[in-house]
């Protein structure tokens, strides 16, 4: 992985995962941004979008937990989703280390989504979605690309902010370019 990706889950500091500069726009901007109407109807898919992936992909949808522990302050997971050997989502969530010690579950939701670990929870708030197109270097980005094996270039990133019980928390998705088309694995 290149260098500026790395992450080391024991280490004492974690790179913010999106520059402070940022422009994130509202939904509703997207349609000024966005062209292509199949990528902004995956961006603003509402509700879970780990089901929508799930429908889609049907029977060659994975999803891989590719990180998961304590970084710096936080306790960091995150994982891909894909259809067949083609890599659609990749998702880094950032939870503070005092939401971690009053929910603790959410360091130990394992091999299930965070949407589908969230999905019955009565006392969960979530922001409105944010999106911002972002290069490489953007932290989270150039984990999104090293992870995929795709080469550095700008992709949208959804993020939302999250309270479970008030104990606040962070996601960052980011939409990779095959979103929506699915290649079936290569046979070993």
């Amino acid at each position: 992985m290149a260098g500026s990706a790395d992450i080391t889950l024991q280490h004492d500091t974690l790179a913010p995962p999106t520059p402070a500069a940022a422009m994130w726009l509202p939904g509703t901007a997207l349609n000024c941004y966005e062209s292509d109407a199949t990528r902004r109807s995956w961006l603003l898919t509402p509700g879970l979008l780990t089901q929508r992936i799930r429908e889609a992909a049907g029977t060659e949808f994975h999803m891989r937990v590719l990180r998961e522990g304590r970084a710096g302050d936080a306790h960091v997971r995150e994982i891909e989703m894909r259809c067949g050997s083609t890599p659609w989502l990749f998702a880094h969530t950032r939870i503070p280390a005092d939401t971690v010690a009053s929910q603790p579950w959410l360091a130990a939701i394992g091999g299930i989504t965070l949407g589908e670990a969230l999905a019955t929870r009565g006392d969960l708030t979530r922001s409105p979605f944010h999106y911002a197109l972002l290069t490489t270097e953007a932290w989270v980005v150039a984990r999104a690309t090293d992870h995929a094996g795709l080469a550095p270039r700008a992709l949208w990133v959804r993020r939302s902010d999250f309270a479970v019980a008030g104990a606040p928390f962070a996601l960052y998705e980011v939409f990779l370019p095959a979103m929506g088309v699915c290649t079936p694995p290569t046979p070993a």
